[in-house]
């Protein structure tokens, strides 16, 4: 079973959400070549984000992702995304929000995927592999159609 649902809670900052759907299965399919998967992700606005990070990581404001693993021989779980903070943090790297906003997916994929990013050595090959899957989805020239 192969579900991929995406849905765009807030308004504050413009995204495409077909395209991004799209480099999402993209990275699902081929990047990762999962045979079945049922992956939500959720855009959230900075509020609701931080009321998520408060209360499962104790941390306060909003982050960028946070990944809910609900089952992971099926692949099952959720991505909330903030893309006020990757439109913050895209200037920061002087890349595009779209570009940031791709990172954030494969990041919370490889999560997903058993990839720890606590301590640094696993930090450092979670960051090798999300940059490699975001090359490759880059070189796809995907779009919104």
């Amino acid at each position: 079973m192969k579900i991929l649902a995406l849905r765009n809670r807030q308004r504050a900052v413009a995204v495409d959400s077909r395209l991004l759907r799209r480099q999402a299965q993209w990275v699902l399919e081929h990047g990762l070549a999962w045979p079945q998967y049922q992956i939500a992700i959720q855009l959230l606005s900075p509020t609701p984000m931080a009321r998520l990070n408060k209360k499962h990581l104790n941390h306060d404001g909003p982050t960028d992702i946070l990944t809910f693993c609900y089952n992971e021989s099926e692949r099952h779980g959720e991505l909330f995304i903030c893309p006020a903070v990757a439109q913050e943090q895209a200037g920061r790297f002087r890349v595009t929000t779209r570009n940031e906003l791709a990172r954030y997916v494969i990041h919370g994929l490889l999560h997903m995927a058993g990839y720890d990013d606590k301590q640094s050595d696993a930090r450092r090959t979670m960051k090798r592999e999300e940059n490699r899957l975001l090359r490759r989805l880059t070189q796809q020239r995907i779009s919104a159609d």
